[in-house]
């Protein structure tokens, strides 16, 4: 089974429309990205803040994973014989951990869901400990630092969806 370029999936909405009937609603573009040798792929959808029914989401603006409280939906792929080094790919929604010295280890404040599609990564955690993912295999990723390596033939492509961490309340 072969599937489309990561940044080239339909994005189809269900939602309330101005008048609160269900509808299809009117989209705008995907936040895309490409660092090459590294990842590509794009966000189609973002909620910030909260999720409601006044507050479903839209395409992001830019391209971050889930801030507090928020989520995050795209594809993404990793390029074959891919590293995994992320100083390119690296916004405010990712910090570098550069555990064990791999340039490709990083993390962030969310949890996030992932579902292979086609080809196959590793997914490496501090201490040497790696997983193969293949196509059909399921990931919750709970914010530990993280690297990808795809020394395969193939591009790896998944899908992603972030959720932030709740901020918690400060007492007063």
């Amino acid at each position: 089974m072969t599937f489309p370029d990561p940044k080239k999936f339909q994005l189809v909405v269900a939602g309330p429309n101005e008048s609160g009937d269900a509808d299809f609603l009117e989209v705008g573009p995907a936040a895309e990205f490409d660092f090459p040798g590294v990842a590509a792929g794009a966000f189609y959808w973002a909620v910030d803040g909260g999720h409601s029914k006044t507050n479903i989401g839209a395409p992001p603006s830019k391209v971050a994973l889930a801030g507090p409280n928020g989520s995050t939906f795209g594809i993404s792929s990793f390029p074959a014989h891919s590293s995994g080094e992320v100083d390119a790919a690296l916004d405010e929604s990712m910090s570098a951990t550069d555990d064990d010295g791999d340039a490709g280890m990083h993390a962030s404040d969310t949890i996030d869901y992932e579902v292979v599609i086609s080809g196959k990564v590793d997914l490496v955690l501090p201490g040497g400990k790696k997983r193969t993912l293949v196509p059909g295999d399921l990931l919750v990723m709970a914010g530990v630092p993280h690297a990808w390596k795809n020394p395969y033939d193939e591009d790896c492509v998944y899908v992603v969806v972030t959720v932030g961490f709740n901020t918690p309340e400060v007492a007063s």
